[in-house]
């Protein structure tokens, strides 16, 4: 209130000297001429004029009441004008789902370029990698030897890899599994936000179905099922996945081309081949089911346990005694699946849920690719028991390092989902961290001070692990390690690019802090 007195007192000032002028020149000044009185009038009003503004112009004075007031009004006038064109664009965007395919897509990021390849490389993965599963399991049969000094001998007659009883057998477990998925129990768990901030619901019942799987096998084993029939007719199940996963892979793309781009995953480009093999549709959903979340965990790596089961049973059926080398990387691949099912949820927050499109490499992965060669090494042990491990000091050794394997995996996944959905949990609260521009905060302390991919480094030595029960004769039993290290490299070098787009100069700094990518003092 005082501000506004200011103005008045000081026109009231002008007011009385104006008064004394005029008297004085009553009396002793000569007459005033009539532009003099003119001038005198306007330069009256301007005052006045800039008293009035002043009055007006006051009221901002930062240091008022009503300026902070009239502040504060125009910051909630702003957001709610940026509420409102965010809720315009997201049902534009919504509204964008017609019955034609979207306009084809530019390469508009780093991790576009990255990739496979591109179309080209994707269109030649396509191809040479159902071929090198073929190339493995042959050359890894007890004909061939599983030795990569000589090219192994194809059969030439279709018979060894079509049948007709095995593709209805694969396609019984699939459906199997979809329909286990479709139980309504289980917790319901949110995923991590997506474009635009949605958020997809998941039905984690897979622990649930693995005991199911686990209780069919067992049914089947009590009925005197021949639990050789999957060894004998391992190569016509090979083909069966690779057909469906080409299958599932063609229909994806199809769905895909009608859906709104806000569905689509970062490394769509609207390129054929690209997007048939990297993906094109982020989150492909039937009803509730969404296909990649289901494929994901179930199908193949239930599969995965349960062909080591066959095999097992099918050597104490044969000779009344399972080897210690099968029994044991049976163990470690059976104790890696119950711990996937057990921790489903926790695999909503891996690059393949949140970045990656659901397409070939994914399908062929989870159908196919996991089956056929995470078993390579029980096949292996299965078909030359003599030339596995068989030391009790050497499968000592072997146990120690899958331990190891594991801890550092478990450990670094349930820190990063702890850190994650909850960043002030107590297990997590005092670790340090480095905030970024995109509002979320990097860690930098505990197993993710050790190298950038933890879980990467104990993934590798469990499956360093697995093949050491084999033996140190040949090289083609540790074909998964090799790949395995060669693709998370790679995945390594796609998700650095990724979050240097995402997180810039935050990034850097989390570099320079931890140094080393997967393999501490090496890589």
């Amino acid at each position: 209130m005082a501000n506004r007195g200011r103005p008045r007192s000081r026109s009231r000032g002008r007011s009385v000297s104006k008064s004394r002028s005029a008297n004085k020149t009553k009396t002793s000044s000569p007459p005033v001429k009539p532009e003099t009185i003119r001038k005198s009038r306007s330069l009256s009003a301007s005052r006045k004029k800039v008293s009035t503004d002043s009055a007006f112009k006051s009221h901002d004075d930062p240091d008022t009441p009503i300026r902070a007031s009239l502040r504060l009004q125009e910051k909630i006038r702003k957001q709610l004008e940026e509420e409102v064109t965010m809720v315009r664009n997201r049902l534009k965007t919504n509204g964008n789902s017609s019955t034609t395919p979207p306009a084809k897509q530019e390469v508009t990021s780093q991790h576009d370029v990255i990739g496979f390849g591109g179309a080209v490389g994707g269109a030649a993965l396509s191809v040479l990698l159902p071929a090198l599963v073929y190339a493995i399991v042959i050359a890894c049969d007890k004909r061939n030897g599983c030795v990569i000094t000589r090219l192994p001998s194809f059969s030439v007659d279709l018979k060894d890899y079509f049948d007709m009883k095995v593709f209805g057998v694969v396609l019984s477990w699939y459906l199997l599994q979809v329909l286990l998925a479709l139980l309504p129990v289980g917790p319901q768990v949110m995923g991590q936000p997506l474009k635009g901030g949605k958020r997809l619901l998941y039905r984690c019942n897979g622990f649930l179905a693995l005991l199911i799987s686990i209780l069919i096998f067992a049914v089947a084993l009590h009925q005197g099922a021949p639990m050789d029939y999957i060894h004998k007719h391992w190569l016509q199940f090979v083909t069966a996945s690779i057909v469906y996963s080409f299958v599932l892979a063609v229909g994806l793309y199809i769905h895909a081309l009608y859906v709104p781009d806000s569905e689509l995953a970062p490394e769509a480009t609207g390129s054929l081949f690209n997007d048939f093999f990297m993906g094109r549709e982020l989150n492909p959903r039937v009803g509730s089911l969404d296909l990649k979340f289901m494929c994901e965990l179930r199908p193949g790596l239930i599969g995965w346990m349960l062909v080591d089961w066959s095999l097992c049973a099918s050597q104490y059926q044969q000779s009344g005694a399972v080897t210690p080398a099968l029994a044991l990387v049976t163990l470690f691949q059976t104790i890696y699946v119950f711990d996937a099912l057990k921790h489903e949820s926790s695999i909503l927050t891996t690059m393949d849920i949140i970045t990656e499109g659901f397409g070939f490499m994914l399908a062929f992965g989870d159908l196919a690719w996991v089956p056929a060669l995470y078993t390579l090494q029980a096949h292996f042990i299965y078909n030359f028991p003599e030339l596995a491990v068989s030391n009790v000091y050497g499968l000592v050794a072997i146990g120690i390092v899958k331990a190891a394997g594991y801890i550092i995996f478990r450990g670094a996944n349930s820190q990063k989902d702890v850190f994650r959905n909850n960043p002030n949990d107590s297990s997590v609260a005092h670790l340090a961290t480095i905030p970024t521009s995109a509002g979320k905060k990097l860690l930098c302390a505990g197993y993710w001070g050790i190298c950038r991919r933890p879980n990467y480094l104990g993934d590798i030595l469990m499956a360093t692990a697995w093949s050491l029960t084999c033996g140190t004769t040949h090289l083609l039993p540790y074909f998964y390690p090799i790949y395995f290290f060669i693709l998370l490299v790679h995945r390594q070098i796609r998700d650095e690019a990724y979050c240097k787009q995402k997180y810039g100069a935050a990034w850097d700094s989390y570099c320079k802090k931890v140094p080393y990518r997967i393999i501490p003092y090496v890589f």
